[in-house]
């Protein structure tokens, strides 16, 4: 693929991302609202953050296999047209508690698809040496939805509220979808072999490195997405603050995502080839340790200042993470593998908003008590993926996984 037109793709992938990020980040500001429209319960809070990670779990595995029979490009359309549906469809009808959990189980399957999509186009258009780094561009997007998705959701949910917020986000995925379509060429078709139409999951599956992985992404993910869904919540119930000001610290750890992907994709790129599991371990720890700190600080400004640390160390850890089985897989199997440890990902976004659910409730009914053992939690899932990233030192892998 000539150099401009690898460029224009990962710019048209970058903002399929950038919506796809959105529409996990404001889900959290969002479901104060409906929360208030619904009278929910702070466990059916976290059911409809939660079961989108269920359905987004469950399809990895098939969307990375798809990836690898009919090609990104179909993927990547057909993600952002589900995406697009469902969240028009939960704005527009999602008019019971049944209703607003089906529809947010359905566009996880809508989700489900891009990143290993993502990840499939960069391994066949890059070279090894600029993986990571075109990578994290795109992982940065998630940075940059969390500085413009909640101060622009913020603003919509104050004047069209939480139904037109959604419409207009699916309207938006399906004109991404539609660029993606006329101006992403056509990936070359992938020959299989005998062997290659074998289910390559169950190799994958013997592998350490993937297993590794996929328990350093599910640990990464428990504070990411847990934040993602309560720290809204945590911000007005705990600390006093209104639903604008929580948008703009959100915005604010958005910002050290963001700076963070892209410093995390040169400097691991540059500086740290081959000594991964020490990135990942020690950011892991990093990023832990300043989360407990979150809840324990004695005011709103360092708690920020905190938070905004967090956010650095743990996209750190997510890109090296995400990014690594591109340098040690073949890539006949990227997508699967993608897929695999990417479910790891969603699983920790399913169980954590649910978790936390429980353990506020437990703690005070009103949900107006203490978080204390919500931050333990989310602390915990950040040592898991230090634990594990230790094991991770290279030994390389052969073409036949």
């Amino acid at each position: 693929m000539k150099i401009e037109k690898k460029y224009l793709m990962i710019i048209l992938l970058f903002l399929g991302y950038l919506i796809v990020f959105i529409d996990k980040t404001v889900i959290g500001l969002a479901m104060i609202k409906i929360e208030q429209e619904f009278s929910l319960t702070p466990k059916e809070f976290g059911y409809i953050t939660g079961v989108f990670f269920l359905s987004y779990s469950m399809f990895q595995i098939p969307a990375g296999w798809l990836n690898d029979r009919i090609g990104y490009k179909k993927v990547l359309i057909l993600s952002l047209t589900l995406l697009g549906s469902f969240a028009i469809c939960f704005g527009a009808i999602g008019f019971s508690f049944g209703l607003l959990l089906s529809f947010r189980f359905l566009s996880g399957i809508g989700h489900s698809g891009y990143p290993c999509s993502c990840a499939k186009a960069v391994s066949s258009n890059f070279v090894v040496e600029e993986r990571t780094f075109a990578q994290s561009v795109l992982l940065s997007s998630s940075g940059v939805a969390m500085i413009v998705g909640p101060i622009a959701v913020g603003y919509l949910l104050n004047t069209i509220g939480w139904r037109g917020s959604f419409s207009w986000l699916g309207i938006i995925a399906f004109s991404i979808a539609i660029l993606i379509w006329l101006l992403v060429p056509n990936p070359e078709k992938t020959v299989f072999t005998k062997q290659d139409s074998k289910s390559p999951y169950l190799a994958l599956l013997k592998n350490p490195v993937i297993i590794l992985l996929f328990i350093a992404v599910f640990g990464v993910n428990i504070p990411a997405y847990g934040l993602m869904a309560w720290l809204p919540k945590y911000l007005m119930q705990s600390r006093g603050l209104d639903l604008e000001w929580a948008a703009y610290i959100l915005s604010i750890g958005g910002l050290s995502q963001w700076l963070s992907s892209l410093a995390s994709g040169w400097f691991v790129g540059r500086y740290m080839q081959d000594r991964e599991h020490l990135v990942i371990c020690i950011s892991s720890l990093i990023a832990a340790f300043c989360i407990w700190m979150v809840y324990f600080s004695p005011n709103i400004v360092l708690a920020i200042v905190f938070l905004f640390i967090a956010y650095i160390f743990l996209m750190m850890s997510f890109v090296t993470s995400f990014t690594l089985p591109m340098k040690r897989l073949p890539q006949n199997v990227i997508g699967s593998a993608m897929g695999l440890i990417n479910t790891g990902g969603t699983l920790g976004g399913f169980i954590s908003p649910i978790i936390i659910g429980y353990l506020v409730s437990s703690s005070n009914n009103t949900m107006s008590g203490d978080f204390a053992m919500a931050f333990a939690f989310l602390s915990s899932g950040m040592l898991l993926s230090a634990l594990v990233a230790l094991p991770l030192k290279k030994k390389p892998v052969t073409a036949n996984v």
